[in-house]
């Protein structure tokens, strides 16, 4: 019996998700692809090393990646907000992903200290402890600000009537988006979408679309089509201001692909299971290829030789490259995934959630006896 109850455990660990959408987690999974191309792409030195002028098809297709995958961190806060509005307050994930992010931080503070000893910066093993704090990562520092505020966004997304949301969201997605990018202001403080109130504006719109009716998945795909190549062409057309998160395209092109994939039905068991396996990781993703020591010492500028080849070759040569980030970046979390269940961090986390929660009970009925 025993056994069977740690294998049990081991399964969920490993690959089980129950009761989620595998059409999202699918999405998780493509929106971190589509991260590591775009990094790939301005990160790897494509974009500042091909020209409309000398290059006009590398230069297409560079930029086409670009147009394609710029939607990626809008689908992220979008995914926050669709599976999230409706959920109750908990301490539990966010710590969860705390201690994930701190794991990688020390881990990665002690390559520096270990490979290139003369990179530590001051005070650096104290600042790998609170990375949210000292600007590590931008979308991190963003997440966790938008995750403070999530209870109060819940309460107005599901309060709020559709009508009176639906029209909220119509209003700011003109005055957040399509004002200013039009007239090449940002009055709102969004800081081209790398702030905590951008991604709560995403939450806000993710939460948005879980309530209302989606249309039928082909029609959501035609409009990320369009909305793509809308973006692109106005991107090499010299259009400034659309290749950003607050552009309409891309948040259009977000909240079409995410319409598209949560209507998708995944059945079978092995496709579940695999997306269930690899969808844990995708935070862990992010995190290990966009600390400064991978950034710098092995992405940055590390494509530039793909614009020596013509534009297929280096078009497949970028998706060969994200491929190699995602593959590699997965195989490391993946031990740290074992790591965090031989120390059952989620049991213990899971038991601290309902200490706090027992806590608070016993002093809201203390409160009601007088």
């Amino acid at each position: 019996m025993e056994n069977k109850r740690f294998d049990l455990r081991l399964k969920r660990a490993i690959y089980d998700i129950p009761g989620r959408n595998y059409g999202i987690e699918l999405l998780r999974i493509v929106a971190m692809l589509f991260i590591c191309i775009l990094h790939v792409c301005n990160t790897g030195g494509i974009t500042s090393h091909v020209s409309a002028s000398s290059s006009p098809d590398k230069y297409r297709t560079a930029w086409f990646f670009e147009a394609l995958t710029y939607c990626a961190v809008n689908i992220f806060g979008m995914i926050s907000g669709y599976v999230g509005y409706n959920k109750k307050p908990s301490v539990k994930r966010p710590l969860e992903i705390w201690l994930e992010l701190v794991f990688y931080t020390l881990l990665c503070t002690l390559l520096i200290s270990v490979f290139t000893p003369e990179l530590l910066q001051e005070n650096a093993w104290f600042k790998s402890a609170f990375p949210v704090l000292n600007g590590e990562y931008w979308y991190m520092t963003a997440f966790f600000g938008m995750i403070i505020l999530s209870p109060l966004l819940n309460i107005a997304v599901q309060k709020a009537d559709l009508k009176t949301l639906g029209a909220t969201v119509g209003a700011i997605f003109v005055m957040f988006s399509v004002l200013p990018t039009a007239m090449k202001v940002s009055p709102f403080g969004l800081g081209s979408g790398y702030s905590a109130l951008w991604l709560c504006v995403m939450y806000v719109f993710g939460g948005f679309i879980a309530r209302i009716k989606k249309p039928h998945p082909l029609i959501s795909l035609s409009g990320f089509v369009f909305s793509v190549v809308m973006t692109w062409l106005l991107d090499i057309n010299g259009v400034s201001g659309v290749l950003k998160y607050t552009s309409p395209t891309v948040i259009l092109s977000a909240a079409s692909l995410l319409c598209t994939m949560c209507r998708l039905e995944i059945k079978k068991p092995a496709i579940r299971k695999l997306i269930g396996f690899i969808a844990p990781s995708t935070l862990g993703i992010y995190i290990i290829h966009v600390h400064t020591f991978f950034w710098d010492n092995f992405l940055k500028d590390a494509a530039v030789p793909f614009t020596k080849e013509n534009a297929f070759i280096m078009g497949l040569l970028i998706l060969a490259g994200a491929a190699g980030i995602f593959t590699f970046c997965f195989a490391v979390d993946l031990i740290r995934r074992g790591l965090f269940y031989l120390l059952r961090v989620k049991p213990l986390l899971q038991k601290l959630e309902q200490s706090v929660a027992e806590i608070f009970e016993k002093k809201a009925v203390s409160k009601e006896t007088g």
